[in-house]
């Protein structure tokens, strides 16, 4: 009797200790669960910020060498020559042409 008395001690023991052991498994588990959750959505709504801020970036970017080509067109720059400095377009063109054999040689 003592013996089997002995025996299930040690088994609800066991029990006990199996239930406790389980039951921290499964809240470690669920916890870890939350955090891959929350690390997850964690970098989509960074990587998500990231793409509109690709987005806004590039149509800065398409804005600005828009500007860049009207600023450079050639019309802008014969009116700001024109205008703002004061020039005026020439109307005819005197080349100078070199005379055959006049030509400096260096030793």
């Amino acid at each position: 009797m003592f013996n089997k008395q002995k025996t299930s001690i040690i088994s609800h023991k066991f029990l006990n200790n199996s239930r406790t052991v389980i039951y921290f498994l499964s809240l470690s588990s669920v916890f870890a669960y939350l955090l891959v959750v929350n690390n997850t959505n964690t970098l989509g709504i960074k990587m998500g910020q990231m793409k509109y801020q690709i987005q806004t970036l590039s149509d800065t970017n398409r804005d600005l060498e828009s500007l860049a080509t009207s600023l450079q067109a050639m019309a802008r720059i014969e009116q700001i020559s024109n205008t703002e400095l004061s020039m005026v377009t020439a109307g005819t063109y005197d080349y100078i042409l070199p005379v055959p054999g006049e030509v400096a040689l260096s030793n």
